[in-house]
């Protein structure tokens, strides 16, 4: 049985759908049998508040919706503010004012039965138009306001564990000249705790000397820890690699046995850092999910060209090499293993083979190190891929693949997780193009931080990584906005842990909890970009985590597009076929080319190439085809585009074709993923089939259809042309 949750927001409405579980299924459950949907009122999230007076404009807005200088107060009003956690959980919340001139005081007061509380106020900063820094301040100190934009300041507040449940009350007062307005403030907290331990990973290269301002490294790493981040190097000031466990001059065993520097003193002893920080000894009981122990030179060379004195050689190393690195690599095995340190630690061991000879020296790497520590796990910033885990030489597997968003390949990924209990990361680049999503970027919308646990979660991906970490940081070593917004969406993560009973998902298998992903992230390409649609889905979440609700959220939203048939043909708009109205099959066709996507007409692209003479047309005068087969658009450099169609809620039967009339391309493979479900998967088209036409039936929920059109090709490894000529769509239920 469903139930809707009517959720309106700024002209649209997003329904969200409780999906039943069953009856038995533990969810945490309080005893609760509420099953009544609640109505989520019109600007639940966005508003302006109530306590607005006419010289002092008070209105908030979701912190992941990052605010710009053109950002103004909308028309809806509510009062106060809400935010909702779990305990041991920080939660921020905005409160906007402005624009307008002058100074405020801001101050804060409540929560007084929250012993434990961690409270926190901050000013947002703008960076080339968008918000990005926050300074923190005091309670009762001065903010400065500005006529030409909104200025928010942030209320963070951290839920103790031992927080009661339900409703507790605070208070915001901002004065200016004419008076104070009291702003109440309201907290929902949940039943459960978010686990202590870190469930969704990240290597995130930091220098921690750079975040220290007057603290310690240990102030440092807490705060890391505290937003669920994991530095590349957990045990600096020192670390495992070679220059200090097995080449250093203190050793009294110099290259002969592993050295841990007992004689150092706990601040910079790799032996006192590791059960700190690893382990959590000493420190917070828990440790860093994953430690980096070393990693490789550089790009272009994974092992030092000289150890213990001995030249390598080529890559591959020689014997005399080779032996020497492989009795450090044991000696530091059996030290992980003896200490309980090699579930967490890992071998960085090479960054992005580009070539076939760099494949081959992957595999070779993978099995000296796999013979000499088979007990230490080792990474590779690579997509999980047949020519290095299946090298002719002998195969072996990566523990940690480490693939860029625009490489990954699931379907050998899934092989080898689930034929090997290997792991896939993924990584972020400065220049991930539209539909990706970019976490680096400052003028990107905070959707790109907070969804990427969510799309790994449809991924089974584990954890993120990124080379420039250091960019989410102020020059104060605090975090910005981008910074909090990435917490934000870990501890989203631990949500959806909890809410799968306390487990990670297993690939080739569906849980429960992916009908509330799948309809938020189905990939990393098609993600709902609405922040108040997500808060949303995450206080439902939140419910039904603790026990008061018995079904899942889904997000569903409205669209101005009522549920219907529509048909859609790829051409040149100006161009052929150029009949008007386009009618085949007793079916009119709606005539799209290469149209960014416009929310005003319901449809378009979004894409890296979006606006250049790379984006192609074409049309075939070839016999035996139609019209709407014979016209088709392309990417000549094979990138990978997303189209979206909006489109209300219902049971689709779809018709995508692709290829052109007349014209095999067998060396070129296509591919088409409709809801992130592949539909057309690597095919090349020949001589006896130019063109390929799929149809499958799928839920559309979230209020657009969405199709991604070509990228990179697994066969060929390489980007691939797809020849995109129609789509049909036809409402079934």
């Amino acid at each position: 049985m469903f139930k809707q949750i009517l959720i309106f927001l700024a002209g649209s409405v997003f329904l969200l759908f409780l999906v039943g579980c069953g009856e038995d299924k533990d969810s945490g459950s309080n005893g609760s049998t509420d099953t009544v949907p609640a109505v989520v009122e019109s600007g639940e999230f966005t508003y302006t508040l109530s306590e607005s007076t006419d010289g002092l404009t008070l209105w908030t807005t979701p912190v992941t919706n990052k605010l710009t200088t053109g950002s103004r107060p909308p028309e809806s009003r509510s009062s106060g503010l809400t935010l909702s956690a779990a305990r041991n959980e920080f939660e921020p919340v905005q409160l906007v004012i402005g624009p307008q001139k002058g100074d405020v005081t801001v101050s804060m007061d409540g929560f007084d039965n929250l012993v434990g509380q961690k409270i926190e106020l901050a000013v947002a900063q703008y960076e080339d138009g968008w918000v990005e820094g926050l300074s923190s301040f005091n309670s009762g100190d001065t903010v400065s306001l500005n006529s030409n934009y909104g200025v928010p300041v942030w209320l963070t507040v951290y839920v103790p564990k031992d927080a009661t449940p339900g409703e507790h009350v605070g208070e915001i007062v901002v004065t200016d000249s004419k008076g104070s307005v009291t702003v109440p403030v309201s907290l929902y907290v949940f039943d459960f705790d978010l686990p202590d331990e870190i469930h969704f990973a990240t290597q995130l290269n930091i220098s921690i000397s750079s975040l220290m301002g007057g603290g310690s490294e240990e102030d440092v790493k807490t705060m890391l820890f505290e937003h669920r981040m994991t530095p590349k190097s957990v045990t600096w000031p020192s670390g495992f690699n070679w220059g200090i466990t097995f080449e250093n001059e203190n050793s009294p065993a110099v290259c002969e046995a592993f050295y841990d520097e007992p004689d150092e003193g706990d601040a910079y002893s790799i032996g006192a850092l590791a059960s700190k920080y690893i382990l959590g000894e000493g420190w917070n009981d828990i440790g860093f999910p994953n430690a980096m122990l070393f990693q490789f030179v550089d790009n272009s060379t994974p092992r030092p060209d000289t150890f213990c004195g001995i030249s390598r050689g080529d890559h591959y190393g020689s014997d005399v090499y080779n032996a020497k690195w492989s009795q450090w690599l044991g000696g530091l095995d059996e030290y992980l293993v003896t200490n309980g340190l090699d579930k967490k630690g890992y071998y960085y061991v090479q960054n992005e083979p580009q070539n076939n000879q760099d494949e081959a020296l992957a595999a070779h790497l993978c099995r000296l190190s796999k013979e000499a520590a088979p007990n230490l796990r080792i990474a590779i910033s690579e997509e999980p891929k047949p020519s290095i885990a299946e090298d002719a030489d002998g195969p072996c597997g990566y523990d940690i693949w480490i693939a860029h968003v625009r490489a990954y390949e699931e379907t050998y990924a899934w092989e080898r997780q689930a034929d090997f209990g290997e792991s896939v990361w993924f990584y972020s680049l400065d220049h991930d193009p539209e539909p990706y999503f970019n976490p680096t970027r400052v003028d990107n919308q905070g959707m790109n931080q907070r969804i990427i646990p969510w799309a790994a979660w449809s991924h089974r991906i584990t954890g993120w990584a990124y080379y420039d970490a250091g960019r989410f940081f102020g020059d104060d070593g605090r975090p910005g906005v981008r910074g909090e917004l990435l917490r934000e969406g870990f501890e989203d993560y631990e949500y959806l842990y909890l809410a799968n009973g306390g487990a990670y998902p297993n690939v080739n298998e569906s849980v429960d909890v992916d009908t509330t992903v799948r309809s938020v992230a189905a990939s990393m390409v098609s993600w709902t970009k609405n922040a108040d649609a997500l808060m949303a889905v995450r206080y439902q979440l939140g419910l039904y985590i603790e026990g008061s609700k018995k079904e899942l959220p889904v997000l569903q939203v409205e669209s101005s597009r009522l549920a219907g048939n529509y048909y859609i043909n790829f051409q040149d708009p100006e161009g052929e076929p150029n009949a008007e109205p386009l009618i085949v099959n007793g079916n009119q066709y709606m005539k799209v080319g290469w149209d960014q996507y416009d929310p005003s007409l319901g449809y378009g692209w979004s894409g890296e190439n979006m606006g250049t003479g790379i984006l192609m047309t074409g049309y075939s005068s070839a016999d035996g085809f139609n019209e709407v087969q014979k016209s088709y658009i392309y990417d000549d450099y094979g990138r990978d585009n997303l189209f979206e169609f909006d489109l209300a809620p219902g049971t689709y039967n779809i018709t995508v074709g692709v290829g052109m009339a007349g014209r095999a391309y067998d060396s070129q493979p296509h591919n088409v993923s409709i809801e992130g479900v592949k539909v057309v998967d690597d095919e090349p088209t020949s001589a006896d089939q130019t063109l390929i036409e799929r149809t499958v039936t799928m839920d559309i929920v979230d209020g657009s259809l969405s199709m991604i059109a070509a990228g990179r090709s697994p066969s060929i490894d390489d980007y691939s042309y797809t020849f995109v000529a129609y789509l049909d769509i036809e409402l079934v239920l």
